[in-house]
């Protein structure tokens, strides 16, 4: 019988057909992609864990209901407060200074300031595209959120700086911001030195996201930066009200 030893020991090995062979074959290729591309497979499995156990915005950026509105209304005050301060003749003749949010991802947030800022403000939005809950290529993931924000970019609305968090900051040289939203790199140290560099311009408001999440730094950064606490709805955190920042409150 086949597969099974004779009398003097010997294997008789089963004779394979094409189609058998070439099942086989296929099915060996699926392997060695599967141990080439272990790394991506891992990082697509858990990513679709995390949306099976959470809600899907977290994976894609985007914002829950009452954070939305949170970020709508420190937006329309930074807005204020600035249209309020020109008024008043302070920094006449000056521009007012962007919005810069770290962390585009795939511009949800960004549309969402973008709309509130109207044309009164600019927004600038860093990202250096290295990483997406799909694990798409950076090249991909930027042509995605392009056309996400395309009506924004064509407009002029939005500036979007393709770029690491920390090589923007050593380079900008702008006006200072009016605000600043943080949802990059989500480790202490990233977040640490994201807040350092906006309180080192006098940016008023500072505001970020995934606060109080036990899985990041976010937590530790803000409150070792904010002593006095911050604001929050959600996860979106505010340092002050752009009014309480203007008045020096």
């Amino acid at each position: 019988m086949n597969g099974l030893p004779d009398a003097k020991g010997y294997v008789t090995l089963p004779v394979i057909g094409n189609k058998d062979r070439t099942r086989m074959l296929a099915k060996l290729k699926q392997l060695f992609r599967a141990l080439r591309y272990q790394r991506q497979l891992r990082e697509a499995i858990s990513t679709q864990l995390s949306l099976l156990e959470e809600d899907a915005s977290f994976a894609l950026g985007g914002l829950t209901e009452e954070e939305e509105q949170f970020m709508r209304a420190r937006v329309r005050e930074c807005v204020g407060a600035m249209v309020t301060k020109h008024a008043d003749g302070e920094g006449e003749g000056e521009k007012v200074g962007p919005i810069v949010e770290f962390g585009t991802l795939f511009g949800l947030t960004t549309r969402l300031i973008a709309a509130e800022a109207g044309s009164k403000m600019d927004v600038i939005t860093v990202d250096n595209f290295s990483w997406n809950p799909f694990g798409l290529p950076p090249v991909l993931h930027e042509t995605f959120t392009r056309k996400i924000l395309r009506t924004e970019l064509d407009e002029g609305r939005v500036v979007l700086s393709v770029a690491d968090s920390g090589a923007f900051r050593a380079r900008y040289s702008g006006r200072v911001p009016s605000m600043v939203f943080l949802d990059a790199d989500h480790s202490y140290g990233a977040v640490r030195d994201e807040i350092m560099w906006a309180k080192k311009l006098g940016v008023p408001l500072i505001c970020g996201h995934d606060y109080g999440n036990p899985r990041f730094g976010v937590t530790k950064a803000v409150d070792e930066a904010f002593p006095r606490g911050v604001q929050t709805r959600g996860s979106v955190w505010a340092s002050a009200t752009a009014r309480q920042a203007q008045s020096g409150g």
